[in-house]
C-alpha cells in the first residue's frame, strides 16, 4: 500500500508540473482490435479518450481510457465464440509528438494499464498490463492534432503466457490553455 500512495503522489507532482507549463490536450481514438496468437478470438472495434500533459521536452504524459473488445470467432468442431470485451485505463509516456503545434509530428511511446477482460461464461479478469506503439500526428491548427498510432498490448494471464493485441487507432486531439 506504501507503494501505491507513493506513486500515486509522485504522479500527481507530475501532472501539475506539466499541466502548469503548457497547454492541456483532450482527445478521442477509434480503431480496431486485432488478437495476436488467440484463435478464440476475432478482429473488434475500440474507441478511448487521452488527456496529454507536457512533461519535459520532449516528453509527454497521456493518462488514457480505452473501452472495446475483440469480434466474434468461428472455431472449427466448436462453433461460433463471441469475442471478450477488453477495456483498458493506464498512463502512457510519449516521447516526441509535439504539442499545440503545426506540421507533422512522429511520435513513440510506452504504457501501463490495467485491462478489464470479460466474455460470456467466463471469469471476469482484472490485469495489469503494458503496451507500446509508434505514430505520426499532424497539426492542422496549433490548437488541434489529428493522429495514426499502431499499438501492442501484452496483459499479463495466468501460467507463463500472455494475452497479446494489436490497435490501430485514428484520433483528435484539441488543445486548451496557453
Amino acid at each position: 500500500m506504501k507503494k501505491i500512495v507513493i506513486c500515486a503522489w509522485a504522479v500527481m507532482l507530475l501532472l501539475t508540473v506539466g499541466a502548469s507549463a503548457a497547454p492541456i490536450g483532450v482527445g478521442v481514438v477509434a480503431g480496431p482490435v486485432v488478437p495476436i496468437v488467440q484463435a478464440d478470438q476475432g478482429t473488434g472495434f475500440a474507441y478511448g479518450l487521452k488527456v496529454r500533459l507536457h512533461l519535459a521536452e520532449p516528453l509527454i504524459l497521456e493518462p488514457n481510457l480505452t473501452l472495446g473488445g475483440y469480434g466474434e470467432t468461428t472455431i472449427a468442431g466448436v462453433g461460433t465464440r463471441d469475442g471478450s470485451s477488453v477495456n483498458h485505463y493506464g498512463l502512457d509516456l510519449v516521447i516526441g509528438g509535439g504539442m499545440a503545434s503545426t506540421g507533422p509530428k512522429p511520435l513513440m511511446f510506452i504504457g501501463g494499464a490495467i485491462y478489464n477482460v470479460k466474455r460470456d461464461g467466463d471469469v471476469t479478469v482484472n490485469k495489469s498490463g503494458w503496451s507500446f506503439g509508434l505514430g505520426l500526428a499532424v497539426g492542422l491548427m496549433s490548437t488541434f492534432d489529428i493522429d495514426l498510432r499502431g499499438r501492442v498490448n501484452i496483459v499479463a494471464s495466468e501460467g507463463s503466457a500472455s494475452k497479446k493485441s494489436a490497435e490501430i487507432t485514428a484520433g483528435a486531439t484539441y488543445y486548451f490553455g496557453s
